[in-house]
């Protein structure tokens, strides 16, 4: 397995993958809308800042992706990985834990002080984030508010 930058000429292959990982359990997402879809990932890899990462098996196939932004913070640049997935047919092998690695290693050569995420409590990232590393910030909190419509 090898850890790059995504390739552009990857994003449709992506693209479905992201859609097979997160319209099934446990997120059971439901993007109904094509254009919808599209707007989120250009949003995820087309800004100046964004840093997708790709995961491809031994034959080069694309088997997982980081996709987040880099900041700059007065400790130092910080990946903040605003979505991480991995092929379902690769879930529970270690796959995603060795991605992780992979990538701690090409982000520390690349200046990287920290990594960071959200994820929510009830699901199995959470435990998987802890596994690999992840602490929970007890300086931090994510918030929310809903606009009404």
């Amino acid at each position: 397995m090898r850890v790059a930058v995504l390739n552009k000429h990857d994003f449709v292959e992506m693209r479905m993958l992201f859609l097979d990982v997160f319209t099934n359990e446990p997120w059971f997402d439901k993007w109904s809308s094509e254009e919808q879809l599209n707007a989120y990932m250009r949003d995820l890899t087309e800004n100046t800042n964004s840093l997708s990462l790709a995961l491809y098996d031994e034959n080069d196939v694309l088997i997982g992706c980081s996709l987040g932004y880099v900041f700059n913070w007065w400790e130092g640049r910080e990946y903040f990985i605003k979505e991480f997935f991995v092929s379902r047919k690769e879930q529970n092998q270690g796959v995603g834990s060795a991605f992780l690695e992979l990538m701690d290693s090409k982000l520390k050569a690349n200046g990287m002080k920290y990594i960071t995420l959200n994820t929510e409590k009830n699901v199995p990232a959470y435990r998987f984030y802890q596994k690999n590393r992840f602490s929970v910030s007890s300086d931090s909190v994510f918030m929310v508010k809903r606009l009404s419509e």
